[in-house]
């Protein structure tokens, strides 16, 4: 070393900057597929120690199984009390509660009566049958035990007669407070077909829409552990708001117990509950309030699943009874559980098209360290006596404390190893806080149900299934879905949620006209084609987008909302309320 020249000590390196010095590949294998790998291999090797991991291929703990058989034991105590009332109340004569409880609980068994989350509710034909074969009242007292049991809404046909009447209260956000535009933001509520009350909003544009127009209804449907805040986090982030400038009638649907359904939450609720009840029950009111104006689903992850099976059970029930793919037993609860033919006919009426942001088919565990993470789930939750899946605590430990804060907004903007779940940092380089953003306004926790359910399809891998005895598997029985509905499929090149491997499943969608496009740049769209056709399924796979890039960010401004414009004013068509009078008549 020269004189006069002090000593300089090298910096070393970090671990992580080494990391990245490493080829792709090479930090990748290191960070997530062998990670993943010996995640997936001591959860499966715990699991058949503990003996968690059952026939049906669901990893579900005895405790969550038990815990259904309180519930169903719980719904029937609940009836039997009420009919107890009803039967002394109109014949004089007391019909022991728990003789009563005896025969509902049979009856659930031998599949007879439904069980909708935890009561049951039952129809007029139903409660004719018990009362003249299982507890053999005279027939003088049947009509004054319906006049009673009508009076009390324990017959569904009452509970749509007599429910509480759709309500709304209604804000105004202005371009004086907001400085981006004026707008009115209106919350209904109603109640969905199994008694269960759910809320939900409307925003538009005060200056673009006007009542009784003909511009497009849109219903946003938030993913998995979201609420409707996803699509408007903010004035710069607000897919609600983008639409509602195009003058789109924009709804924001909030399943129930989260968003501004907050407070109703039920601990053991599935995505089948959304997707029999809560979902249906949203579009046939904006269907009715609006007069007849059809609407476009769109759903970000969940969201899509939840939108294009519930339209697929509609089309389902069109062919039910004479599908060779379900069982003889499958086909019966399915009968119970589907609205009535003429019934989905009209709902299939309400639907003008499908839009998927990121919703998979299926599931592979071994891609991402997520999943078989997500799969421990099980042994927590019988660990820790779990009554939901506690997202949003998890999250607020990532985006609240100061250090915590820190060390994961420099992991959410970066992509070390491919293991960003959320975003691709490129397409968030002028907002550094976006990603904590979006967790601590948008994520919510949501129930074990739920929570199984998905763990179900990524355990298994075999696609998504019913959680109920039919165990119904959508993602096989795609060719159900109304021709005459068109759909489109976002998938991404990099989100391990929705990767193009998704669209093997297109060929079994009976659309007439279907079509795959690749968009790398945005000189991409120049070749994409909306026709002014129903029976259209196209496919688009983004690349370089995770999971949440297709809401916001570079590519979801650049390439992904002009396609979403594109697609909903060709779907939307010359629909008129004039030509849609004319075509009912």
């Amino acid at each position: 070393m020269e004189k006069g020249f002090p000593a300089v000590k090298k910096k070393k390196k970090s671990f992580l900057k080494k990391i990245t010095l490493l080829p792709k590949q090479v930090v990748q294998t290191i960070l997530n597929d062998i990670p993943t790998k010996m995640v997936n291999a001591g959860y499966n090797l715990y699991s058949n120690f503990q003996k968690g991991q059952l026939s049906m291929g669901l990893p579900i703990s005895s405790q969550m199984l038990e815990t259904q058989e309180q519930i169903r034991n719980r719904a029937a105590a609940k009836l039997a009390l009420t009919l107890y009332h009803i039967f002394l109340k109109t014949t004089r004569k007391r019909i022991p509660r728990k003789a009563i409880k005896h025969i509902l609980m049979e009856e659930v068994h031998r599949r007879r009566l439904v069980l909708t989350e935890d009561v049951i509710i039952l129809n007029r034909e139903e409660l004719i049958r018990l009362v003249r074969n299982q507890f053999k009242i005279e027939e003088i007292h049947l009509d004054a035990i319906l006049e009673e049991a009508s009076r009390r809404v324990i017959l569904r046909e009452a509970l749509q007669v007599k429910k509480a009447p759709a309500y709304f209260e209604s804000r105004i956000d202005e371009k004086e407070f907001n400085g981006r535009g004026d707008y009115e933001i209106v919350y209904y509520k109603d109640y969905t077909s199994d008694g269960k009350e759910i809320g939900f909003q409307r925003l538009v544009s005060i200056e673009s829409v006007t009542m009784a127009d003909n511009r497009p209804s849109v219903l946003l449907v938030p993913g998995f552990a979201n609420n409707s805040r996803c699509y408007n986090l903010s004035n710069r982030y607000s897919i609600a708001k983008d639409f509602a400038d195009m003058g789109y009638w924009t709804y924001l649907f909030d399943p129930r117990g989260v968003g501004i359904n907050e407070g109703k939450f039920d601990p053991y609720y599935t995505i089948d509950t959304l997707i029999d009840h809560d979902l249906p029950t949203v579009v046939k009111f904006i269907h009715a309030r609006s007069k007849g104006k059809p609407s476009i689903l769109m759903g970000h992850s969940m969201g899509g699943i939840i939108s294009e099976n519930m339209v697929l059970n509609w089309g389902l029930r069109k062919n039910l009874k004479d599908n060779q793919t379900l069982s003889q037993a499958g086909r019966t609860i399915l009968d119970r559980i589907l609205p009535d033919e003429q019934e989905a006919d009209q709902n299939l009426s309400m639907v003008k098209g499908i839009i998927t942001l990121g919703s998979p088919k299926f599931f592979k565990k071994n891609t991402h360290l997520v999943f078989p993470s997500g799969l421990w789930l099980n042994h927590l939750a019988r660990m820790l006596r779990l009554r939901y899946v506690p997202i949003q605590e998890v999250f607020w430990l990532m985006t609240q404390p100061p250090v915590l804060k820190q060390i994961n907004r420099f992991i959410l903007n970066h992509n070390i190893g491919n293991l960003n779940f959320l975003v691709n940092p490129e397409n968030h380089l002028d907002d550094k806080e976006f990603a904590q953003q979006y967790l601590a306004k948008a994520m919510e926790s949501v129930p074990l149900g739920m929570g199984f359910q998905i763990l179900k399809a990524i355990y298994n891998g075999e696609g998504f299934k019913r959680m109920d005895e039919t165990r119904l598997n959508y993602s096989r029985h795609a060719d159900a879905f109304p021709a005459d509905i068109p759909l489109f499929h976002f998938w991404s090149t990099t989100d391990p949620v929705s990767s193009p491997k998704n669209i093997k499943y297109s060929r079994y969608y009976p659309h007439r006209y279907k079509r795959v496009y690749r968009i790398e740049t945005v000189d991409d769209l120049n070749k994409v084609e909306i026709l002014p056709e129903k029976s259209q399924l196209i496919d688009f796979i983004i690349s370089d987008t995770k999971h949440v890039d297709f809401l916001y960010g570079r590519t979801a401004e650049e390439v992904i909302q002009p396609l979403l414009f594109k697609i909903i004013d060709q779907v939307w068509g010359d629909w008129t309320y004039e030509n849609s009078a004319a075509g009912s008549l």
